[in-house]
């Protein structure tokens, strides 16, 4: 019976990350992060670490994909799917420890409505989410049998984590502050240096292998072993990274309220909220008495809210951040209660339901309506694929085509247009500056007046509040 709800949550698992991977609009951070890949990872070995659009795993993942199916929109949001799969493969490996609470883990992993949209997602926030709760597992393993293989495991994932985006401060924080917690409570204070070293070795040669873009030039051969020792990418991430997000932490045009987070967990991350919530009796009679998964949990969930709650910087998608470990904390110290009391089980179910219901909606149905759906950030609307191929159609026919937005709002056109930017060079240009002698003008409408000698015949909504006029010279 166990062996047949596994396989049902298995294929149900595929269904939702892989069916209609490619049906929502690439936005534009999506579009970004596929355009660098394509272009400075496969065709040209010139990325370098930029702080701005996090870290260089991403890429460096999306690359293969792309290498491997094809470059798409599918093959672009491939290796994020993947690692929400992984995730739920180690929520499900808890069950060594907290028995079938894992599983109700595992389901939120499933159904939540914040992991399942940004799931589909060509983000990092999930490579991060996911590979930490690797990094929480494979540890226990190695704290329970002191085999060498399940710390260089951990150091593997903890490599992902530091390669994927800024926030594994964050999370370095809750697995070093949970591991001296449990170091002082059993006073263990030996130093295990046999795991270590080679732990150590694997995360630095992962590490520096990505941030100094040497997996860009091992793609074409170039001599990527001088690349990655030198001090270089080191001198340009301390310079870069930390100045730069210690700015964003503080000031950030994605400035939000302090509620904002909370907004998004009560309309749609409802159920670990509330299990968080009535988990606090059983925290506090076990307080002076737990295990390590029990203190990873409580330190996750502390850690992120005060980490994520203190920055100026908030965006929807960091919510998955906050999501999870709820969700973990709830399933330690209150999930055997729903498989033990019919009152608990009767609520969660309720609870489980209107999550689904909820979730559906969003990731599937409601996807582009930024309006009424806080989740979403900023999400590319039909428009955009309807200016696209209108574009194509213009250069098809021979004429010069410009797409002209001041601030270099126009993606993800770039990446849509991939193709043609290649084989119409010459006829099609995307530029910051107002375009002369194009037959035809795609212009933000606030910049149209700086253009002289032409007429609107259409109009297209990239996003919401965000529309472009075609332009016709007369």
């Amino acid at each position: 019976m166990k062996k047949t709800w596994l396989i049902i949550l298995l294929l149900v698992t595929l269904a939702t990350r892989f069916a209609f991977l490619d049906l929502r609009p690439m936005d534009h951070d999506e579009s970004v992060h596929a355009w660098f890949a394509y272009r400075q990872v496969i065709e040209s070995p010139s990325y370098k670490y930029d702080p701005a659009f996090h870290g260089p795993f991403l890429y460096f993942a999306i690359s293969l994909s792309f290498l491997a199916f094809g470059d798409s929109d599918f093959s672009a949001r491939l290796p994020v799917a993947l690692f929400s799969i992984l995730g739920i493969f180690f929520a499900l490996k808890f069950e060594r420890y907290i028995g079938k609470s894992a599983y109700l883990f595992a389901l939120f992993l499933l159904i939540s409505p914040s992991i399942l949209y940004y799931s589909r997602y060509a983000r990092d926030d999930l490579i991060g989410v996911s590979s930490f709760i690797a990094v929480i597992y494979l540890y226990l393993r190695y704290r329970e049998t002191r085999k060498d293989y399940y710390a260089i495991a951990t150091a593997i994932f903890l490599a992902v984590v530091f390669t994927a985006k800024e926030n594994w401060v964050q999370y370095f924080g809750v697995f070093l502050l949970a591991v001296f917690i449990d170091r002082i409570r059993k006073k263990d204070f030996k130093l295990y240096l046999k795991p270590l070293l080679p732990s150590a070795v694997v995360f630095i040669l992962f590490s520096s292998f990505l941030y100094s873009s040497a997996f860009a030039y091992a793609i074409h051969g170039e001599d990527w072993v001088e690349v990655m020792f030198s001090t270089e990418w080191i001198q340009r991430f301390i310079d870069r990274s930390l100045p730069y997000w210690l700015s964003q932490g503080v000031s950030s045009p994605h400035d939000k309220p302090i509620y904002y987070f909370f907004n998004i967990l009560l309309r749609y991350e409802f159920l670990p909220l509330a299990m968080a919530l009535a988990s606090i009796p059983a925290i506090a009679r076990k307080i002076r008495n737990l295990g390590l998964v029990e203190t990873y949990a409580i330190c996750w969930v502390l850690i992120a809210f005060i980490f994520y709650n203190a920055m100026s910087y908030k965006t929807s998608w960091l919510v998955v951040h906050l999501a999870t470990p709820l969700a973990f904390l709830s399933a330690i110290f209150v999930g055997r209660e729903v498989f033990e009391k019919r009152e608990f089980e009767a609520v969660y179910l309720l609870g489980l339901t209107a999550t689904l219901i909820i979730s559906f909606h969003v990731t599937y149905v409601d996807f582009n309506n930024v309006v009424d759906q806080p989740l979403i950030y900023v999400q590319t609307q039909w428009g955009a694929v309807e200016m696209a191929d209108r574009i194509r159609e213009l250069l098809h026919e021979g004429n010069r085509v410009s797409v002209f937005a001041v601030d270099g709002h126009y993606w993800p056109l770039p990446w849509i247009l991939r193709h043609e930017v290649d084989q119409y060079s010459s006829n099609l240009l995307f530029t910051a500056s107002c375009p002369q002698g194009y037959d035809y003008v795609f212009v933000v409408y606030r910049d149209y007046k700086c253009l002289e000698g032409y007429e609107i015949v259409g109009k297209y909504e990239l996003r919401k509040w965000w529309e472009f006029y075609e332009m016709r010279k007369l």
